[in-house]
């Protein structure tokens, strides 16, 4: 009799261990993919005239309307010159210095844009000036739907979320 218990009580052991590992895999696979953001091209909306493309840094996870979210409140990301037909859209946005450098160089000056990313419901906003190399990052307070602006003039949207909220919809999805 002490056998079977004992055997029982090492298969009860054996099946709990196993399913908690297993799901212990997957809630790591779950936190390994929140922590391991992907650069993701940001859209800008039809009337952003000026030689450059943005990308973050950002989950693969797109909300509803099919826009980046970013997982935390720091939003990093990095300006990706391209050509364009006309300098003049860069200077009448706003461009100044960028759109003088982009006219002797075929490029824009990355350390001359500012970017800013706002809400304005809650008055969340923080801006920067992309270094030389077109990096950037600022650092928000609501995980929420932010605006871009690139020289004052709007790029296009991406939805903050925190990583507690990430962690725990990842969770619930496991089980």
């Amino acid at each position: 009799m002490n056998h079977v218990k004992l055997f029982i009580l090492v298969f009860a052991f054996f099946c709990f261990s196993t399913a908690f590992g297993q799901e212990k895999r997957q809630i790591d696979s779950a936190a390994e993919s929140v922590n391991n953001p992907v650069k993701t091209k940001i859209a800008a909306n039809g009337s952003f005239k000026q030689p450059i493309t943005i990308e973050i840094f950002s989950s693969k996870e797109k909300d509803n309307q099919n826009r980046a979210v970013v997982n935390g409140l720091t939003v990093k990301g990095v300006i990706v010159s391209s050509a364009v037909s006309s300098v003049g859209n860069l200077a009448g946005a706003g461009g100044g210095a960028a759109a003088a450098s982009y006219a002797a160089t075929g490029k824009a000056a990355n350390g001359n844009i500012k970017i800013t990313i706002s809400q304005p419901e809650t008055g969340d906003e923080a801006s920067t000036f992309a270094d030389e190399k077109g990096n950037f990052s600022v650092t928000l307070k609501h995980d929420t739907l932010h605006t871009i602006y690139v020289n004052g003039v709007e790029y296009g949207q991406i939805k903050l979320k925190t990583k507690h909220d990430t962690a725990k919809n990842s969770i619930s999805n496991i089980r």
